[in-house]
């Protein structure tokens, strides 16, 4: 374009906010806010300048990812023949010399302004974004926080349990809209000792109150993480509305179709890879939620899904060439085709999903025949695991944290399944007055009570088995928080039955210490986690009580197991502890980690 500026050989601006100088772009350094940060919606402050600045180390260390060889900037659509009035309101892919390339388009030049759309203009500016300015520049996100120190945060203990966004090394180069940036230093802020993170909470507003920013895939992402988010800090019912938000957009965006990825990509691997993740990541945490609010169905199971499944985790993390995805149909014949054909730890986790699907959909059957195909799938689940996914640890000697939850899945969803049929809520007092857990409701016939209870006991010594791997714990889930909860209840509920064995002992105070490791994250480990010890405390002193041997598990209990022994009165029942009516505060906890999930 002719008077264009030359970024090869111009002189770039002495000043340049710092939004500019994070994604090494050229900042034209208007004030008070530059018009590349006006046009993508992004808080601009200027501070001195850092001569050689190359960015963070994750960026310079991206594995297999080589930057362009042009000079120029490369704006690149998601969405192309777009109107030039909503143009400035699409995402787009930028590329510079400093930083990997995203897409691989024709090169569209700038101006001298430093920003311009596809039609060669610099955008005015709307109501709306004026309105997000205003709103950014008084932001206490904008004020002394480290925006690299949260994003990594983010992705050093977030982003292997939840890996929807591009990988580490492209997030600077991606223009993701303020919103999602805000939700992602929200989340990092939880691993941080010196970030509030409810000052930044307060910052986040993802009610499509901006107009038409928030009809785009990255208001399926943000709401998505800020869901999984506000569920771990114990808002119950935020999280559920955040989580329906994310569905319903997402099914009127078509994400769940095939071409979805494809169309709104812009030709990127990467991107496209990114929105399939999504969709996915959306089907599983819907269904898990689902199941956490004892619900028969969940929305994203109620529509055609035909999104090409996603790639092994070190392939996406590594950010170098990906393999042609692998559709639901070729997985569910793979154990029927002539060749043997290696899916990710993802694809597994979606399975993991879809089975828990149809646990949800048997909750109140009565039909011993359809609860024994459900069980038979889910027995079938871990016999047809390829050898290299029976275990949670990877060749390289690490947790795959996306394996694990899908191990967790099948645990919780066999529990699900097997505890309000077993006989284990017989062996304890006042079942009546728990809510969904009344005596001779949805209880199979005397002959197979025990089978079922076997089961169940059997998932909850799995789930502690996960507990017991020794990883960081905070690269979990925080939705580990309630399969950690439901194998604490079994194994006392098993404890109680056989007068405290010192092995269900053992589990529920492994499962109290990683629920109080988990609490330094995230509130609701916190708070289940007092409730878990009040139940314990009674169970296991009701336990040794019973014993003919009182003394000799006395000698035994000396140790310092974090379960309180102490002052717990003969006439409360602990069952009662976990009544929704009488204990209110509990009530809310019940609503994201329910003890016994009696509709299921």
């Amino acid at each position: 374009m002719a008077g264009s500026d030359d970024i090869s050989t111009a002189r770039p601006s002495p000043l340049a906010c710092d939004s500019c100088r994070q994604k090494h772009l050229k900042c034209d350094a208007a004030k008070p806010i530059c018009t590349r940060c006006v046009t993508a919606g992004l808080p601009c402050n200027y501070t001195p300048s850092r001569r050689g600045y190359r960015g963070t180390k994750r960026t310079r260390d991206c594995n297999d990812s080589q930057p362009p060889t042009t000079a120029e900037y490369v704006p690149v659509y998601f969405n192309q023949g777009t109107s030039a009035s909503t143009l400035p309101s699409q995402e787009s892919v930028w590329t510079s010399p400093s930083v990997p390339s995203l897409a691989g388009s024709s090169v569209h030049e700038g101006s001298s302004s430093g920003f311009t759309n596809t039609y060669g203009m610099t955008p005015a500016l709307s109501p709306d974004q004026q309105h997000l300015v205003s709103s950014y520049q008084h932001s206490p996100i904008s004020e002394a926080i480290d925006d690299d120190e949260l994003v990594n945060l983010f992705y050093s203990n977030f982003f292997s349990a939840h890996p929807i966004l591009v990988p580490a090394c492209f997030y600077h180069a991606h223009p993701y809209p303020e919103y999602l940036r805000q939700v992602v230093r929200f989340i990092g802020s939880h691993y941080s000792p010196s970030v509030s993170s409810d000052i930044l909470r307060t910052s986040i507003d993802l009610t499509g109150s901006v107009g038409v920013i928030d009809r785009l895939p990255s208001m399926v992402q943000a709401r998505l993480l800020f869901a999984i988010a506000l569920h771990a800090r114990g808002e119950a019912m935020d999280a559920a509305c955040m989580m329906q938000s994310a569905v319903e957009l997402a099914i009127e965006l078509k994400m769940n179709l095939r071409n979805f990825a494809t169309a709104n990509g812009s030709g990127s691997p990467i991107l496209e890879e990114s929105l399939r993740r999504t969709w996915w990541e959306l089907y599983v945490m819907d269904g898990y939620m689902a199941a956490l609010h004892k619900q028969p169905s969940f929305r994203s199971n109620t529509v055609c899904s035909d999104v090409l499944l996603p790639c092994e985790e070190s392939v996406y993390a590594r950010a170098g060439y990906l393999p042609q995805p692998y559709s639901l149909e070729q997985f569910d014949m793979r154990l029927f085709a002539d060749e043997d054909i290696q899916f990710s730890s993802f694809t597994y986790r979606i399975e993991a999903a879809r089975i828990l699907a149809r646990v949800l959909s048997v909750a109140g059957s009565h039909n011993e025949d359809q609860v024994q195909v459900v069980d038979n799938a889910l027995a079938g689940w871990m016999h047809n695991l390829p050898q290299a996914k029976a275990d949670v640890v990877n060749v390289y000697n690490m947790v795959d944290e996306v394996l694990f939850q899908a191990h967790m899945i099948i645990h919780c969803a066999t529990i699900y399944l097997h505890l309000p049929r077993s006989d284990l809520l017989n062996t304890l007092p006042v079942t009546a007055n728990l809510v969904c857990a009344e005596r001779g409701r949805h209880m199979s016939p005397a002959s197979t009570q025990h089978s079922h209870s076997v089961k169940a006991t059997n998932a909850s010594k799995e789930l502690a088995n996960l507990a017991a791997v020794r990883v960081p714990v905070q690269k979990h889930t925080p939705f580990f928080v309630c399969g950690l909860v439901l194998g604490a209840i079994v194994q006392l509920s098993a404890c109680s039955a056989n007068a405290g064995t010192e092995q269900h002992r053992d589990r529920v105070t492994l499962i109290i210490g990683l629920l109080k490791s988990l609490s330094r994250n995230w509130a609701i480990s916190g708070h289940v986690l007092q409730q878990v010890k009040k139940v314990a405390s009674e169970v296991l002193r009701t336990s040794i009580l019973a014993s003919p041997d009182v003394g000799q598990h006395q000698n035994k209990t000396n140790y310092d197991s974090g379960i309180s022994m102490q002052n717990s009165p003969d006439n409360t029942s602990w069952l009662s502890m976990l009544n929704m009516v009488e204990n209110q505060e509990f009530h809310g906890l019940m609503q994201t980690a329910p003890i016994f999930p009696g509709s299921i």
